[in-house]
Parts: C-alpha cells; sequence; structure tokens
C-alpha cells in the first residue's frame, strides 16, 4: 500500500513550514557571516537558492515531493556552509537536531538520513580540518565529538521511529476511512435503489386508488381510499427526499440552470403546498415587486428549499403562522434572491440549531412524534443552498419561534419588476380585513407588512376597515374599484357584500371550503393571500367580466392562427372555431406571412417560439405589412407562459393582447372584447348559441365515473384529467387530440432522430420543445417532464447529455404512442358508434416500426 502521508495536511503544511525556516536560517546565516567577516560570494548563491525555492512554490513547479527535495538540497548546502566554519563545530548538533525536528513533520524518512548524513559529512570536514591544524584531541575534545555525532545519530533514528508510527495510524485510520465511506456509499446505494424501487408500486398504489375513488359510490369506502391514496402521496414525497439526499451525500448534485420567472414558481409552489397547511395556522406570503422579472437558476432546486423551508415551518408549528419574505439584493452578476421564513413554532436550542444540517436529524422525540418526516428537510436545504453558491442562516430559541434565512445568487435574465398593474390611477382599493381576530400578535404583524408591501410595491391606493360601519363611510366617501374582504367579514353582512359586488370587483379571501351562494358577483381568492394573485385581480375591473345575459360570438372573423405544433393548432381551431370564426391556421412565421398577403384577416393569433423566425420577429414584420396597407391588424400573442409578467412582456413588444394556454375562456374573451371592433362581437342567449359553454371547472374525479378508457390511460402513464381540462372538458375533443399525438408520433420520432444524427441540435430543441407541449397537452407529465430535460440540455449545449437520454426517451415515448394506438383502436372495433369516432377512421400498423405511418382519413357518406 502507498504511503498517504504526502496526502495529508499535516505533511503538506509541512512543506511551507520547510521553506519558512530555511529562509529565517539563511537570513541569519548572512547576517553572522557579515558580522564573523566570512567568505561573501557564498551568500550570494544563499540569496538565490532561497529565492529559487519560493518561486518553484509560488509556481508550484515540479511536484510537491521533487519541490521539497530540491529545497532540501539547498538547505543541506548551507548548512554546509555554516558548518566549515570552526566557530560553528560544536553548533552543528542543536542546529541538525532542530532542521530533523521539522523534517520528522514531512513524513519522509529518507529526509531524515539526508540530514544525518550532512552532519556526518560536515563534522569529518571539521574532524580534518582539525588535524590539519595540528589541534590537540584530548579526551574531552573527542567526547564532546562522539556525543554530537550519537545525538544526531539518535535524534535521527527517533524521528524514523515517529515516522513509522505515523504511518501506522495514517493506514489504518485510512482503512477505516475507507471501510466507513464504503459502508455510507453502500448505503446510500441501497436507499437510491430501494427509492426507485418503491416509486413503481407506489405510483400504482396513488393511481389505481384514485380510480377506486372514482367508481365508489360509498362513502365511508371512498373515504378510506382517499386516505390511502394520500399516505400513498406522502412516500412518493419521502422518497424524493431520500433521493435528494443521497445525491448530496454522494456529492453528486448536478445543477440545471435555466431561465425563470418568480411569479410561476410561487404561483406553482402555492398551489403544492396548500394540501400541508392546517386549518388553524396562517400562511402569509410577502414578495418584493422589484425582484426581477426573470432570473437564471436551477428552478428544481429553488421549488424544493421554498417548500422544505415553509412546511417545516408549519410542521413545527401548533398555533400562530408562517411567515415568507423574498427580496432581492442588487449585485454585480445579477441579484441575491433573499427568502426568509418565520414561524411562532416551538423554535429550538443552540445544540438543535447546531445539528439541524444532520441527516435523519429531528429536534426530539416528542417532535418525532408529533410532526413526523424523516429528517432530511433542512439537510436538503442546506446542500441544495450550497449546491447553488447561496449560504443559509438560522436563529431560533425554544418556545419564540424559528427565522431561517436564505441567500442565493441569480443571474438577471430580465431587470424589471415581477409585477406591476396597468393603469393604476384608476384604482381605488378597498380592504374589509380585521386582523385584529388573530389571537398571535405575530400573524397581525404579518399580514399588516404584507399588505403595506403590496400597496406600496405597486403604487396603488388602498383602504382599509376593521368593521362594517366604517366601510359604509368609506363607501361613502371615495369611490372604490376593488374590495378585498375576509371569508368571516364577508358573513357578517352578506347582503351588503353581495349589493357591493354588483358595483366593484369583490374578492373574498378565504379557505378552499369557502363557498359563495350561487348568484354571487363576488369571487374567491383562495389562502394564501399574497401578491401575483392581488396583481392579476387589480387588472381586472367589473367591467371586465363577460356579459351574463349572453354567450359571446365572433360570427365570420376571420383568424389566423400560427404555431409550429399542429396539436396546438388543433386545439386552437376548435376553440376558436365554435364562437363561429373562419379559422385559418399557419405553422411557421413565414407561412404566416404568405397567408396574411395573401388574405385579409381580422385577428392574428400568434406562438412565440417557432423555428426559423419566431412570434415577436413575425408579429412585426405583419404589422410592417399592415401599416402599408392601412390595415389596423390585431395581433395577440398565444404562449404557454402564463404569468403576469410575461403578458407585460409581450404586450412591450407590440402585441394587442395576451391569451395563455392551454386558453381559458374568460381570458380568450376579455382579450376578444378589447381587441375586435364592437361590430364584430356579438352576444346570443345560452341556449340559441352554437358557441362555446359557459366556463366549468372539469368535473374532480370524485364527482364522475370514470370508464375503461380513462382507466387504461392511467395505467399508459397519462392521467385523462390533465387533458380534459386542456380540452375545456370536451371528451370527444380530447380523444381526437389522443388519435393526432398518436398518428403523428412516427413522424416526430423520425425526425428527432435525423436532426441527432446530423448534429443539428437547434432543430432537435425545437422538436424536443414540441413534444414536452404537446406530452403535457394528452396529460403524459411524465413524459413531458423527460422532453422537459432534454430541451434544456440541447439549449445549454449539452450534447453529451442529450445522446445519453435520448434513447430512454425514444423508447417511452414509443412505448405509449404504440399503446396508445392499441387502445384506440380496441376502442374503436369494440364501442361502435358510442365511441366518439363516428366521424374518423384510424388504421394503426401491426408493425410500429419507425418506416410505417399512421393513415387518418374520413369516412365516406
Amino acid at each position: 500500500m502507498k504511503t498517504n502521508t504526502e496526502n495529508n495536511e499535516l505533511f503538506q503544511a509541512s512543506h511551507l513550514m520547510m521553506l519558512i525556516s530555511y529562509t529565517i536560517f539563511s537570513s541569519i546565516l548572512i547576517g553572522e557571516s557579515l558580522l564573523m567577516g566570512w567568505e561573501k560570494w557564498p551568500l550570494l548563491l544563499i540569496i538565490a537558492g532561497v529565492g529559487v525555492s519560493w518561486v518553484m512554490h509560488i509556481r508550484q513547479s515540479f511536484k510537491d515531493n521533487q519541490r521539497l527535495w530540491i529545497c532540501s538540497i539547498l538547505m543541506m548546502c548551507t548548512f554546509f556552509f555554516y558548518g566549515v566554519h570552526q566557530t560553528s563545530t560544536f553548533d552543528l548538533a542543536v542546529v541538525m537536531t532542530a532542521v530533523i525536528t521539522l523534517y520528522t513533520m514531512t513524513g519522509i524518512k529518507a529526509l531524515i538520513t539526508l540530514c544525518q548524513v550532512t552532519y556526518f559529512l560536515t563534522m569529518s570536514y571539521e574532524v580534518w580540518q582539525m588535524i590539519t591544524a595540528e589541534q590537540e584531541f584530548d579526551s574531552l575534545l573527542i567526547t564532546r565529538i562522539l556525543l554530537h555525532i550519537a545525538m544526531i545519530f539518535m535524534v535521527g533514528w527517533i524521528a524514523k521511529v515517529i515516522i513509522d508510527k505515523w504511518n501506522q495510524v495514517l493506514n489504518k485510520s485510512h482503512s477505516e476511512i475507507e471501510q466507513l465511506t464504503d459502508a455510507t456509499d453502500r448505503l446510500n446505494d441501497f436507499l437510491a435503489n430501494v427509492s426507485h424501487e418503491l416509486r413503481t408500486p407506489i405510483n400504482a398504489v396513488i393511481g389505481l386508488s384514485g380510480i377506486c375513488i372514482d367508481k365508489e359510490t360509498d362513502n365511508e369506502i371512498r373515504t378510506d381510499m382517499i386516505a390511502v391514496r394520500d399516505a400513498g402521496k406522502r412516500v412518493a414525497e419521502q422518497i424524493s427526499d431520500i433521493l435528494d439526499y443521497s445525491e448530496i451525500d454522494r456529492s453528486k448534485l448536478a445543477n440545471n440552470c435555466e431561465d425563470y420567472m418568480i411569479a410561476s414558481v410561487l404561483n406553482d409552489l402555492v398551489a403544492e403546498l396548500r394540501p400541508h397547511k392546517p386549518e388553524n395556522l396562517e400562511l402569509v406570503i410577502d414578495v418584493d415587486p422589484a425582484i426581477p422579472t426573470s432570473m437564471n437558476t436551477d428552478v428544481g432546486k429553488l421549488k424544493k428549499i421554498l417548500s422544505h423551508l415553509i412546511i417545516n415551518g408549519l410542521k413545527y408549528t401548533r398555533e400562530g403562522g408562517v411567515y415568507v419574505r423574498i427580496s432581492a439584493v442588487p449585485q454585480d452578476y445579477g441579484v441575491n434572491l433573499c427568502i426568509e421564513v418565520t414561524d411562532t413554532g416551538i423554535g429550538m436550542s443552540e445544540e438543535e440549531i447546531e445539528r439541524i444540517s444532520e441527516r435523519f436529524y429531528q429536534a426530539n422525540s416528542s417532535r418525532t412524534r408529533s410532526s413526523g418526516g424523516l429528517g432530511l428537510g433542512m439537510a436538503i436545504v442546506s446542500g441544495f443552498v450550497s449546491s447553488l453558491g447561496g449560504f443559509m442562516t438560522l436563529k431560533s430559541s425554544p418556545d419564540n419561534g424559528t427565522t431561517v434565512h436564505v441567500s442565493i445568487p441569480q443571474k438577471v435574465v430580465d431587470n424589471t419588476g415581477c409585477m406591476s398593474v396597468a393603469d393604476r390611477e384608476r384604482l381605488c382599493l378597498g380592504a374589509f380585513l380585521h386582523f385584529e381576530k388573530f389571537a398571535d400578535p405575530n400573524v397581525r404583524e404579518y399580514y399588516n407588512i404584507m399588505v403595506k408591501n403590496i400597496v406600496s410595491g405597486l403604487n396603488v391606493r388602498m383602504h382599509r376597515v376593521d368593521n362594517v360601519e366604517n366601510l359604509r363611510k368609506l363607501l361613502d366617501s371615495v369611490k372604490l374599484t376593488h374590495l378585498f374582504v375576509a371569508d368571516a367579514e364577508y358573513l357578517s353582512n352578506i347582503d351588503l357584500m353581495e349589493k357591493l359586488a354588483k358595483e366593484m370587483m369583490v374578492v373574498i379571501v378565504a379557505d378552499s371550503k369557502f363557498t359563495l351562494p350561487e348568484d354571487s358577483k363576488a369571487h374567491i381568492m383562495e389562502k394564501p393571500f399574497y401578491c401575483f394573485p392581488v396583481a392579476s385581480i387589480l387588472n381586472i375591473t367589473i367591467d371586465d367580466e363577460p356579459d351574463e345575459e349572453g354567450v359571446m360570438r365572433c360570427d365570420g372573423v376571420e383568424a389566423l392562427v400560427v404555431d409550429d405544433e399542429p396539436m396546438n393548432l388543433t386545439v386552437a381551431k376548435s376553440i376558436f372555431g365554435r364562437y363561429g370564426m373562419n379559422v385559418t391556421t399557419a405553422d411557421s412565421g413565414l407561412e404566416a406571412l404568405e397567408k396574411c398577403r395573401e388574405k385579409r384577416f381580422d385577428i392574428v393569433f400568434m406562438d412565440h417560439m417557432m423555428p426559423g423566425m419566431d412570434g415577436v420577429e413575425t408579429m412585426k414584420r405583419i404589422r410592417s405589412d399592415a401599416a402599408r396597407l392601412r390595415n389596423d391588424l390585431p395581433v395577440v400573442a398565444l404562449t404557454a407562459n402564463a404569468v403576469s409578467t410575461a403578458k407585460e412582456m409581450f404586450l412591450a413588444e407590440g402585441f394587442d393582447g395576451f391569451v395563455s394556454k392551454p386558453i381559458e375562456l374568460v381570458e380568450l374573451e376579455r382579450v376578444l372584447k378589447r381587441v375586435l371592433p364592437l361590430s364584430l362581437v356579438t352576444y346570443v342567449k345560452p341556449n340559441a348559441a352554437a358557441g362555446p359553454k359557459p366556463v366549468e371547472a372539469v368535473p374532480e374525479p370524485e364527482q364522475k365515473q370514470e370508464d375503461d378508457f380513462c382507466s387504461k390511460l392511467r395505467e399508459l402513464g397519462a392521467d385523462p384529467d390533465q387533458g380534459l381540462h386542456y380540452c375545456q372538458g370536451d371528451e370527444d375533443f380530447y380523444r381526437t387530440l389522443l388519435i393526432q399525438f398518436a398518428s403523428e408520433s412516427v413522424g416526430k420520432r423520425t425526425l428527432m432522430e435525423k436532426a441527432l444524427k446530423k448534429d443539428n441540435i437547434p432543430d432537435y430543441e425545437i422538436l424536443v420543445h414540441a413534444l414536452k407541449s404537446t406530452s403535457k397537452m394528452v396529460g403524459n407529465m411524465s413524459l413531458s417532464e423527460d422532453a422537459r430535460a432534454l430541451e434544456f440540455a440541447a439549449k445549454e449545449g449539452n450534447e453529451d447529455f442529450v445522446r445519453e437520454n435520448h434513447p430512454a426517451l425514444m423508447k417511452k415515448y414509443r412505448a405509449f404512442t404504440d399503446g396508445l394506438a392499441a387502445l384506440l383502436e380496441c376502442e374503436e372495433n369494440g364501442s361502435g358508434s358510442d365511441s366518439g369516432f363516428d366521424d374518423e377512421v384510424l388504421e394503426f400498423p401491426a408493425g410500429g416500426s419507425d418506416d410505417d405511418v399512421f393513415e387518418f382519413e374520413p369516412c365516406g357518406d
């Protein structure tokens, strides 16, 4: 076994110590030489030797051992110069003893031998000089010489014994460390493998229990099945934590940085956190509007940091609440995103704070029993924060809550504020919020700070009252555009609130279980009450509400929809067609320009991300052509980026409106009403309209029976609820999308394979982006996430990752589409005219090879 002493920190430090000692020894020797009148020319060599040694050390020339040997030889030459003078004869042993002691720290026995040999040679030279000078060798001189020689011999021997013992201890320690490391690695591998293996059955438990819940009519059994499903979800979250910690512990974390919008991250996070919030606790999220709209980091890690911190605070808080403050501090490289999470929980002692980042650690047994969990949350947060280049601090004391502060460096993509409101001068806000009803003064302070920051950040006016009498006085003195009311305050005077809801936008801030009367004009904003939903509400007035007396129609409107993804065109054509529009489609910017030159359109819906010419450039060229023809053609951005800040970005580029995907009818109708001439928008009675039905939420799984077709879709990995939501609850249309997804799969796989074979990563990025979007559209979220990872890698130019993971994506894509094709064919053959395919015939080739094509042709009458 090779000695590991040269890698030991102590021995590495000895290299520098030897160089410093050499420098000090040489400086003293030069001074003594000048005082004693010794030879001058060797002093130049000594100075040169010290200089060479330092240059080698600073520039790290040669290997560590080589530098040490060169320095040692130069030092021994200096020692010889010192020893050849008779005045130093009996000082040699003392000096060399000190040198050998220093060299013991190197752990190299050969250097000890070098010191001994140098001493013996120098002493031999001195003895020879004495003999030449015919000096009398009396018994005292002889015994002194022998004693010094014996002393150097013994000091060298002891030094070598010490080095041997050190090596034995270090080798034993190294062996034990290797065993412990190996055991830890095997444990982590075991946990990772077990976690991976458990994912499949847990997913089956969650999926099948969901199916059983949908089919079961007995309320008691349904309640038990819901408990099983929720337990499965908790286990799935714990498995995810184990995998995250395993990567941290093995130092295998990789950061997948991408551009993101803080609004989108928080909106997704809030939806995930709602099931974790106990009814008796308040969650207050306070976001600084000055945070940049778009930044760059590993979004997945950022979301998990926020999620673990907030859930941890909720878990260990019995009463009161959790306050989350998110802000940004400008830096030369961008900003530091600062996250501060404060709770009113049980707090921690100093010992618990010191151990908080240890894996599987929880403060005490009583806490473990009351809160559950694996104790990995803070360890994961600490690991992720460190991986992203940030830091974390923690302040707490028993029974006084805990405050965790995290700072993470971010690159800034768009430095404009993350939220704003249009036409703020017209806004006058009212707030009927009685914060004094909260028993914990900290919660009252959290809400007051948050409301103050929203008002000042958005630069709007707000008048807050805490009782009905003051509200009436406020209404008599100012004209409000929006009124925010807490649920308890609403219930205190329902008639007044409903009356006001007919005159202004009334928003009830309430928990998920709160319901309004059927004929209510008010709106519910589900807790937590935070800035982004508020900003969205403020951009809507009572005049923006859809006409309740009829259904909007746009009969005869010539619409052009531009999108490079055929399935998006299918969805848009179906939805716009229900309004009576004549829809023309284009799959590229160039085709859109040609069609706009050939035909006059009333409105254009434009996707953003397209190959060749993107949506912004296409819009500007269409604008230029329309200006020459004096045609005021409205162009509306139609994109999957649904956050409010994205809307501002597209409007700033010159778009007339913004509609997010999946298309929400209320949002679409508001845009159509604003950008189309009044003569092109009409309203008809609902029963006389052929247009879209009033907007309804897709039924929850517990409220509808799921047929075998949906059950089999779940088995294939698709979530039909997601797909139906995208299709506005239209089951026939959803099946049409499934048919199109299956029929286009062979061609898309071929195009992706060709792009990768030709090293055309930009085209591959666009193709895998389309797969991400369409997979999500049909409800296959797993396939969509895999495609998203490859899209990101292609965007970053990480070709190795793309080539390594592309085969797995294609295998998963093909397995899903083959299963989907078989399911659709079986459904067509077995269910007759009730299958939803009355007007279509779908032929699937038996082999499913990439050279085959799906034929999709209309039936003749």
